[in-house]
């Protein structure tokens, strides 16, 4: 249910209209609907016009927006760039948005790109190949193209489509944009500061331009998290997490070109960080095991990504023109310098206290189980979804004196990946003016190296006596303990006060030099812990080795005004090696061996596009096409992972095929006015060797854990229908000039068979509806947008049946921004987000057996910026 919280309703009035345009500067071929997107400020109509306008004369399904839709707003990534375009939905950690996905299927079917080239990935947790841009600053993009139907001269593992995002080039002339903002969040004590600089220049003679963009954005940020963890259906512990922190994003982005007399060489340089220090204080009921525990976590996430290209234009002569680039990236994500910087990690200090619960647990219809675990009313259990007890006595609060030292936690992960060289080339041919050849060729090496361990650490007490208490620790530091930041606060939208059975706790910063102090007086648990060398965290350590290969051909026929014809074929080669190890159990023991996969394989891609247009107003598109998506990193990996964090035993396998998706893609657009379209799409996706991963409860080290693998699936479908529709509201009368509305919505259905399940299931993560509906007014001076977004609920992980599977919970929320021209230089800006206080949500079977729901509040920033020249 979306619900607007008072500070939000409060502020919402102050919005009541909507900003979506954006002035598409594309440099690929662009089309389809364009419909306004990302908050533009100012110049909205204009924006629209220019986008549909190239969109209208595409020979291929493509969206574009351009760097006004992007950069005039500081607090959004790369990744909130495009949620609004038709179609186009993204994922979200912390309430900020983190990979983008297309037509509702899993990141990393779609093909995210920057400047036309796969970047490498290092996100902390997935070990998927889909590219997580909350790193990316907005400000440094110039613009954004979405594919939906994929051409011969793109990469071919899009099934979903492409999001290319293509960073900023020389001026044509001297610029200079300050732009200034300063904002907070509802739930997070402190505020945030945004700053980003571009500079850029051309010579007298106009041959030789450059440009220098550089941006900083620091945010605090809170989140409450109500978390059951569950056995099968039933809950075996209830965490209760309380995040605060502050993310740090930086950027940097240099662009020069030479124009020569035939064409220009140009070199484009990028580096993009986002820092998240983060404190977390995780209250967890052990219904299982009789005992409460409190956890300190304190840890620092590092993504960097810097890359360097290199290329040319050239027109050989008046009908044939070459391309080519070189290029390098790298991503890498590791822990800060937290305890220290020996022992960078993500740190853990975890004190437990015996308890007895009453008899509700493992009460099911009356009847107790005996299994220590706490049942749903949806499952005849005794507790609502939204308020699973403590099962404590009236007025039980957790006592330091009494909590013991559990156990001390460094979990590391350090994933460096690299595309050591992106080679590309291209050729154009054109043979009078109906038809153009073009052929080319990419080659890209890469390389993944992936390390994980899991340590767990227990008090030495047969050298140094008794295990402390809390209160104990902290007398030792000579610390009072204190109360969690937003402990009052916490989950106060529940009916349970859960914040008054907590325990006070010892600040964080305190207990950095506690481990200094300390870590000689614990010793290494080998049975709790994950290390290579003893067998465990296999699947997540490991080297990948792996190059594609591909060579295309493609033509582009225009036989008169009404036609455009498109086609070609891509031949893809893909090698890849995995180096890793696998845990041995035979007559002679148990070790640790390497292991080692390959996997090799060539992929045709066939594509053809028809655009037919009957008057200058009209286009009916089709396109037929062949795409792939190759395995994740982590799935190919030999070896299997146990995380004690979510109780999760995964393994991967090195034999899985890559997905195929043949594709048709039907299209109508109409377009009217300067600023008007209506469009409606179908298509359908027919997928084989669908990767899926299947869930199911085993055991491990002699307690039941959840157990992941991925296989390949049967055949599967996909197939929905994308409306599109945008308008000025002229026809109210002309005081309506200024005001524009618009509205997209995707509608799909998929369906595949997995082992061990009769029924038919959806693709995991494909989502079933997305839209987007927005107001928005311009007139040239002021400008303001209200926004809804949507994105239906969708299956994370398959499991025995449709109880047990697992779903990421539908997401809709209301943003609004607000802008002014005080000048022709000056303009002065306003963004609140997520004024509906949407909640993440998961949870297993149905929303009345929840697995995890987070809220992030309201947030917003005002700001300005100042166009020097």
């Amino acid at each position: 249910m979306t619900k607007l919280s008072p500070i939000a309703a409060t502020l919402l009035t102050l919005f009541s209209s909507n900003l979506l345009a954006q002035e598409a500067q594309p440099t690929t071929d662009t089309n389809e609907q364009l419909l306004d997107e990302v908050a533009t400020v100012g110049y909205m109509h204009k924006g629209v016009a220019r986008s549909l306008e190239i969109q209208k004369n595409a020979s291929s399904i493509v969206n574009v927006i351009s760097a006004d839709g992007i950069g005039k707003l500081p607090d959004r990534n790369a990744a909130e760039a495009v949620q609004r375009m038709p179609g186009v939905s993204i994922e979200r950690d912390q309430g900020e948005g983190r990979f983008v996905a297309v037509r509702g299927l899993p990141s990393q079917w779609n093909s995210t790109t920057l400047n036309g080239s796969r970047l490498p990935t290092a996100e902390e947790e997935t070990t998927s190949r889909a590219v997580a841009f909350d790193f990316f600053p907005s400000d440094m993009i110039e613009s954004v193209e979405v594919a939906k139907a994929i051409r011969p001269d793109m990469e071919g593992d899009a099934i979903g489509g492409s999001v290319n995002f293509i960073t900023r080039r020389a001026p044509d002339e001297q610029t200079l944009s300050v732009n200034l903002g300063i904002g907070g969040a509802e739930m997070a004590e402190g505020g945030s500061t945004s700053f980003n600089v571009l500079y850029g220049d051309r010579s007298d003679n106009g041959k030789f331009g450059y440009l220098v963009n550089a941006t900083m954005w620091e945010r605090d940020w809170a989140t409450d998290n109500y978390e059951p963890r569950r056995d099968g259906l039933g809950v075996h512990r209830l965490e209760l997490r309380d995040y605060v922190g502050t993310r740090t994003t930086y950027g940097v982005n240099g662009a020069a070109e030479y124009l020569l007399d035939e064409g220009l060489i140009y070199a484009k340089a990028l580096f993009g960080s986002l820092h998240d220090e983060e404190t977390h204080y995780k209250h967890r009921v052990r219904y299982n095991k009789n005992r409460v525990e409190l956890q300190h976590i304190y840890n620092e996430l590092i993504t960097e990504m810097s890359g360097f290209q290199f290329g040319g234009e050239h027109d050989l002569s008046a009908s044939t023109s070459v391309d080519w680039s070189l290029a390098t990236y790298t991503n890498k994500f590791f822990y800060g310098d937290i305890p220290n910087s020996d022992d960078g990690a993500y740190y853990v200090v975890k004190f437990k206290q015996s308890v007895e619960f009453d008899g509700d647990v493992g009460m099911v219809d009356g009847v107790n189980l005996g299994d220590g675990l706490i049942y749903n009313t949806i499952d005849g259990g005794t507790d609502p979804a939204l308020g699973i007890g403590m099962h404590l006595p009236d007025g039980w609060q957790m006592d330091p004196s009494q909590s013991v030292l559990a156990d001390v936690e460094l979990y590391d992960i350090d994933l460096k990946e690299k595309d050591k060289i992106v080679a590309e080339l291209n050729v154009i041919h054109r043979l009078g003016t109906e038809l153009e050849l073009k052929a080319g060729l990419k080659y890209r090496d890469k390389e993944r190296n992936a390390m994980f361990f899991d340590k767990f650490f227990g008090w030495n007490k047969t050298q140094y006596g008794p295990t402390p208490t809390l209160q104990q620790i902290a007398d030792d530091l000579g610390v009072s303990l204190i109360d969690q930041p937003g402990r009052k606060d916490f989950l106060n939208n529940f009916d349970i006060d859960y914040q008054s059975y907590f325990s006070t706790v010892l600040p964080v910063n305190a207990l950095k030099g506690w481990w200094d102090d300390n870590k000689h007086k614990l010793e290494l648990l080998e049975g709790d812990s994950e290390i290579p060398e003893l067998g465990g965290g296999l699947s997540r350590n490991f080297d990948l080795e792996e190059s594609h290969m591909s060579v295309y051909g493609m033509a582009t026929y225009t036989p008169s005004d009404n036609w455009t014809v498109l086609g070609g074929l891509r031949l893809t080669q893909t090698d890849t090696q995995v180096n890793g190890h696998v845990k041995v159990s035979d007559a002679n023991g148990t070790r640790v061996e390497p292991a080692e996969g390959k996997k090799d394989y060539l992929s045709v891609l066939p594509s053809l596009h028809v655009t037919y247009s009957p008057d200058e107003n009209t286009n009916y598109r089709l396109a037929l096409t062949r795409t792939f998506a190759r395995p994740d990193f982590g799935q190919l990996s030999p070896g299997a992972t146990y995380l004690e964090i979510e109780n999760e035993l995964s393994s991967g396998n090195p034999e899985l095929a890559p997905t195929y998706s043949n594709n048709l893609d039907l299209m109508y657009e109409y377009y009217f006015g300067d600023t008007g379209i209506v469009s409606l799409g179908y298509f359908y996706k027919q997928i084989i060797d669908p990767v899926f991963n299947q869930s199911y409860q085993g055991t491990y080290r002699g307690q039941t854990v959840t157990v992941t693998s991925p296989l390949n699936g049967d055949e599967a479908s996909l197939h929905g229908f994308e409306l599109a529709y945008n308008t000025k509201l002229s026809m109210l009368g002309n005081w309506a000039d200024s005001v524009g509305f618009s509205a997209n919505a995707t509608f799909m259905d998929s369906d595949m068979d997995i082992p061990g399940r009769e029924d038919k299931v959806s693709i995991s993560r494909q989502a079933d509806t997305l839209y987007n509906i927005a107001l928005y007014y311009d007139d040239g001076t002021f400008a303001a947008r209200v926004a809804v977004n949507h994105k239906g609920a969708y299956i994370e992980n398959h499991g025995a049946s449709a109880d047990y599977d697992t779903y990421y919970g539908k997401y809709t929320s209301v943003d609004a921004t607000a802008s002014y021209q005080l000048t022709d230089k000056a303009l002065i800006y306003v963004e609140l987000n997520n004024l509906s206080d949407e909640p993440l949500q998961y949870y297993t079977g149905s929303e009345a057996r929840p697995n995890q729901i987070e809220y992030y509040g309201v947030k917003g920033q005002i700001g300005i910026r100042y166009d020097f020249f």
